[in-house]
Parts: structure tokens; C-alpha cells; sequence
């Protein structure tokens, strides 16, 4: 048994060892990017079966290589083993092909066409950048992508960029798609980009009043009113040759004057994408001596009128009228007689107005002519009351950030609108009461300030306040630039905020007066700090220590209580001394010693010398004079202002 198990696996072990020299003996192919499975080898036309002896290596980067024991035996007649052959051979077996090797970073990019308005059938660029070594051989492509993701090639292949595509003419236009170039060798997919696809034109004719016909007498104008559609500007000719071009009005109104009856038709329209489809007409016709007719139009535009407000009654009169024909429009209750509401006219355009006396109520209109006399069909109107606004006397409590609501009751012709005290507004409100939401910062009574309806601006009243949950206020004075002043100086008083103040809130500095009591001081407030004025010091007032806090009006809120000294505006006096010889080039000192005022003292020298604010007291400054100088006090001030100078230093130059 043993000696049978020896023999198989030396018998293997020799199989082994004559496939390796095989392989080893075949030539190098250059590799492709293929998948990791074996695919199939084209049979050889007309040959005997043989064992196929080809092998499929994935290697480890991650590319799959495909090595043939011979090329005559593995790939069809008269294809040779070089690289482009093998790619046609790996496309005849259909071998899926792999995005890109995973050692190198390969992308595509479509720049910015967000300029581009093209229509359906036109050509376009697009532009893009590529990164990552592409095959000599590879290829881009333009895709059209519509919204249920159908992707279609609209281009020729291009080795780089720009590629030329065109818009298929069947492609929908005002509507969204996108685009994508797609590489072929790898395959790669830039970001998809939309783009607008302009619309055709369209143009639909009819009257102003959206019928088809109308009767004038001569001499009498028509409208008539072209409807278009697609991207605007269009162009477009009449059947009369009209010509209108280039108009962004849509719809577009044409006043026509003919002599004779003459029917208007659409014959052309285009816009940026050529010509479009026409519809419609609209018939004139031009009674020579046609009967008289009236007739009410627009009847829905005086559904409801307004006592005292001028209105205009739409009408048509139409046919041969004698001379000096007036019409008159008349109103009457439900079951009452027609009375005049307007004076007699002739345009055939009244306007007119409810009188005061009518009540609010149903009524019923019409308009008559006087030669000869006629009358128009009778419409039901509607006579409304001005509006009245009531702000309802709620009382509202809200936390902060919170919103709540106020309600406003409404009378008389609607649709209403309203406007609070605090600029919140709404129209066209449709029912009464009517909820308005507010969401106010600070505690606020609110009030109307403005309401109406179809009346116009009626009456308004009412008041309701709101009160709102806000964290405490509170004022802290910070530290002190400086705990000693001089009376009468001003100063900075630094400071912050918690909390919520009102709009109409002041900030002031109060200080203790001789008797303790806090008063106000002028105070100018900034962001950071606050500017004080210390008030003067008495007569024989030298120094004293005083309180000082900062308050607040709305809500009344005070800082912690500070103690700042506060001393005598004392002129402060500087006494120069000293004397010395030196050579020349060589340099001594002075010395100066300062009495009263406030440090820090900032002085000037006689020779220019110069010292912004010291607090060395005495103070001895080096002196270099190229001659004997006397050195004195040209200016001095301190803490609390101005102050003089006395005596003198007096350096000897020897030569």
C-alpha cells in the first residue's frame, strides 16, 4: 500500500515539474487589464479537439495577466500574439473589463457649462480635465442622461478635451438632464452636470377677453392677444403681416383696426431654438349699419362694491347709436325701482360710485341707453361695508424665543389685512377671527396700526400685551483702570452684561456726594466702557474716598459698589536742578522732582527734550549738550492737568 501511494505522488510530482518547464519556456505578453476568472478561447475553425493548455495568473497588484502556451492554439487564425490583438481577443470573449488599476488614481472632471442654453438638435462643447495615466488608446465620450437615468452616447470619441456632442432632437425641451464623459480604457465616469435644454416656441391667438370673435363698428378698434410659450424672446408674423420681433412680453397685445370682417391667424413663430408650432384665431367682424346692442361684461369684477369708492362698469355697446345717445347706469334693491347712480356719457366708459345713502346688501345693476333705449342684461351686486379691525384684549406670557398668538376680529367686505404696532403683517385673510403670530423680544402692548379690506384702509382698535419669561439683568463694574482720579478729570469705566434689557434702557455712573446720597453723573456709554465726568471738588476739598456704581433705567438694575479716591485738582510743579561741567561729547544727569497734581507727570525740557508719562519721583534724566546749557521746565502736565515748572539745571561744556 505504501509503495502504491510513493508511486502516484512521484507520478505527480514529474506532471508538475514539466508544466513549470512549459510555462517557463513561453514568452512574455504583455498584460491586460482583465477579470480574475479563466474566460473561454474561440475554437479554432476546422482543427481537432485539443487540450487547451492556456492559463489565466492573477498577479498580485491586483491585474490579471493572460499567458498562452502557444499562439497558434489559443487564438484564431490570423490574429497575432501583440497587444491589440489580445484586446480584440479579450472583447470576442467578452470579458468584462476593470475600472482601473488600484495602484494609480484616474478621474474625470466636466468644467463649468452652467453658461451653456442650448435647444434640442444643436451641437455642443463640453470641456473637462482628466488626471491619471489613461492607455494610449483610450477614448472619451459624451453621455445624455435623462430623468429616469437612461444614459445615451452623444458624441464621437476624442483623445482629450473638448468633446463635441450633439442634443438629440427627440430630447424634451424645458426640461433638466444631465451629462457625463465616460473614458474607455479604464473605465471611468466623470460627475454628472445638468443642463437646461431650451424649449421651442409656441404661440396661441385669440381676443383680450379669450374668445374667438368680436363685432366693432367701423372706425372701432379690436385687441387681439398672442399666447406664447417656450423660451423667451420670441419672434412671430400675423396673417396680416404683422410682424413682431424679438418681444419678452407674454402675452403680447396687438390693437387692430379693420375696415372689413378679417379673421387673424398666427402664421410663424420662433425663438433661439427655431421655428414653432401656431394654434388659434380670432375673428373681427365689422358691421356697416348693425343694430344697437348692449351688453354687461366682466360682470365678476362688480360682484361687490363699496359705498363712496368709484368703480368702472365693463360694458359693450355695440351696433349704430343715434346722435347724441347717452348711457346711464342704474342700481335698484332686490324689488325696488332702477335709479340713476351715474351721470349721462357718451365714451361708452363709466365710472361711477355708490352713493353713502345705500346700505350694505344685495342689489341689482344695469346700464340704458337714451337713442335709442335700450337696456342691458341685469347682474346681482353685492354692497359691503368698510372693514373694522379689533385687536381682542389678550394677555399673553411667553418664555424666551417663544411665539404665541393674538386674534383680530373683522367686519365688513373681505378679503382683510392687518398691520401690528410691532410691523408684523398679513393679507388676503379669508375668515373672522382671524389667529396673527407674534414672537416679540421684549414685554410689548401691541396695537393696530393698519387694517382694510376690499374697502380700502376701514376702522381699527384694540390692545393686547404680551409679556416675555427672560433671564435676570445684571451690571458688573470690572476693575479699575486707576483707583485715584482728580476731580473734575474724566475717565473710563469698564463693564459688562447679563441679561436682557429694554429698548428704551440708559445706562448712567452714579457717585456718593458729601451727604452719601448717589448721584448721576455725566456719562457717555460705549460697547466696552463707560466715559465719566468727575464732578469738581469743594472749596478746601483735598481728598476723599467716594463710592461709585453703575445703574440701568429698564430694568432698574445696579452693579456691585467700588471705592475710587478722589483728590484736589492740584497744579502740579516740577523743580528742575543740578549743575556739572563735562567735556564735549560727554554726557550728565539733571534731576527732577515733582509736587502735587496726580502721576503719571509728562514734561518737556527747554532744549526739547521729551518724557510722556513718569511715576519716578524725583526723576533724573542724562543730558549730552554739545555747549554749557540751562536747562528748564518748558511744559508739565500730569493727572490732573496743566502744571508749571521751576528752577534750573545748569551744564558746563568744557573746550
Amino acid at each position: 500500500m505504501f509503495r502504491f501511494v510513493f508511486v502516484i505522488f512521484l507520478g505527480l510530482l514529474l506532471m508538475t515539474g514539466q508544466a513549470e518547464a512549459q510555462r517557463r519556456t513561453v514568452s512574455p505578453r504583455k498584460q491586460l487589464i482583465t477579470p480574475k476568472k479563466k474566460a473561454p478561447e474561440p475554437a479554432r475553425p476546422q482543427a481537432p479537439a485539443v487540450k487547451d493548455t492556456t492559463k489565466v495568473q492573477v498577479p498580485a497588484a491586483g491585474a490579471a495577466a493572460v499567458d498562452t502556451a502557444a499562439a497558434d492554439t489559443t487564438m484564431p487564425s490570423g490574429i497575432s500574439a501583440n497587444g491589440d490583438t489580445l484586446t480584440e481577443a479579450a472583447n470576442e470573449a467578452k470579458l468584462p473589463v476593470e475600472k482601473a488599476d488600484s495602484i494609480h488614481a484616474y478621474k474625470i472632471t466636466i468644467e463649468d457649462i452652467s453658461y451653456l442654453s442650448v435647444c434640442p438638435g444643436t451641437n455642443v462643447t463640453i470641456p473637462f480635465k482628466t488626471e491619471g495615466p489613461f492607455e494610449e488608446d483610450n477614448t472619451f465620450i459624451v453621455h445624455i442622461i435623462d430623468a429616469t437615468g437612461k444614459s445615451v452616447p452623444i458624441s464621437l470619441p476624442v483623445k482629450k478635451s473638448p468633446a463635441k456632442a450633439v442634443i438629440p432632437s427627440y430630447k424634451v425641451g424645458g426640461e433638466v438632464y444631465r451629462l457625463q464623459i465616460v473614458s474607455s480604457i479604464p473605465v471611468i465616469k466623470s460627475q454628472e452636470v445638468p443642463l437646461r435644454l431650451l424649449q421651442a416656441p409656441a404661440a396661441k391667438i385669440d381676443l383680450i377677453d379669450g374668445t374667438q370673435t368680436v363685432r366693432i363698428m367701423p372706425g372701432q378698434e379690436a385687441h387681439l392677444r398672442v399666447n406664447l410659450a417656450g423660451a423667451a424672446p420670441w419672434s412671430f408674423r400675423l396673417s396680416d403681416s404683422t410682424t413682431v420681433l424679438q418681444t419678452l412680453s407674454n402675452p403680447h397685445y396687438i390693437t387692430v383696426k379693420p375696415t372689413d370682417v378679417k379673421a387673424y391667424r398666427v402664421t410663424a413663430v420662433s425663438n433661439a431654438c427655431g421655428s414653432g408650432t401656431t394654434s388659434g384665431e380670432a375673428i373681427v367682424n365689422v358691421n356697416n349699419n348693425p343694430e344697437p346692442k348692449l351688453e354687461l361684461k366682466e360682470v365678476e369684477k362688480i360682484a361687490k362694491l363699496c359705498a363712496g369708492v368709484p368703480f368702472q362698469v365693463p360694458f359693450n355697446a355695440t351696433g349704430k347709436y343715434k346722435e347724441g345717445n347717452k348711457f346711464v347706469v342704474q342700481i335698484a334693491e332686490r324689488s325696488g325701482a332702477f335709479k340713476n347712480i351715474s351721470t349721462p356719457d357718451s365714451s361708452g366708459y363709466i365710472t361711477t360710485q355708490i352713493p353713502d345713502s345705500y346700505k350694505p346688501g344685495e342689489y341689482r345693476l344695469r346700464v340704458t341707453s337714451t337713442a335709442p333705449y335700450l337696456v342691458s342684461q341685469i347682474t346681482n351686486v353685492s354692497i359691503v361695508s368698510p372693514t373694522v379691525a379689533t385687536l381682542q384684549k389678550d394677555s399673553l406670557r411667553l418664555g424666551e424665543n417663544e411665539s404665541g398668538e393674538l386674534t383680530v376680529k373683522f367686519t365688513g367686505g373681505g378679503p382683510w389685512f392687518v398691520l401690528l404696532s410691532d410691523g408684523t403683517y398679513e393679507n388676503n385673510i379669508q375668515e373672522s377671527p382671524h389667529k396673527i403670530k407674534v414672537k416679540p423680544f421684549y414685554d410689548t402692548n401691541y396695537q393696530i396700526n393698519s387694517a382694510g379690506g376690499l374697502c380700502g384702509v376701514g376702522k381699527f382698535s384694540g390692545s393686547a400685551k404680551v409679556t416675555v419669561k427672560a433671564p435676570p439683568a445684571s451690571i458688573t463694574l470690572e476693575k479699575l483702570p486707576q483707583n485715584m482720579v482728580c476731580a473734575g478729570s474724566t475717565i473710563d469705566i469698564p463693564y459688562k452684561t447679563e441679561g436682557r434689557y429694554n429698548p428704551n434702557n440708559k445706562f448712567t455712573v452714579q457717585m456718593t456726594d458729601k451727604s452719601g446720597r448717589f448721584v448721576t453723573l455725566p456719562t457717555t456709554v460705549t460697547p466696552t466702557a463707560m466715559q465719566v465726568k468727575i464732578a469738581a471738588a469743594a472749596p478746601g476739598d483735598t481728598t476723599k474716598i467716594q463710592k461709585i456704581r453703575i445703574v440701568s433705567s429698564s430694568p432698574a438694575v445696579s452693579s456691585a459698589i467700588e471705592e475710587l479716591e478722589v483728590i484736589a485738582p492740584d497744579r502740579a510743579i516740577a523743580e528742575v536742578s543740578g549743575r556739572g561741567t563735562v567735556s564735549a561729547g560727554r554726557s550728565t544727569r539733571i534731576q527732577l522732582r515733582f509736587k502735587n497734581g496726580l502721576p503719571p507727570w509728562s514734561f518737556t525740557l527747554s532744549d526739547g527734550t521729551a518724557i510722556n508719562g513718569t511715576f519716578l519721583n524725583p526723576y533724573l534724566i542724562s543730558v549730552s549738550p554739545s555747549s554749557t546749557t540751562e536747562y528748564t521746565i518748558s511744559s508739565l502736565k500730569s493727572g490732573c492737568g496743566t502744571g508749571t515748572g521751576r528752577g534750573s539745571a545748569v551744564v558746563t561744556v568744557e573746550n
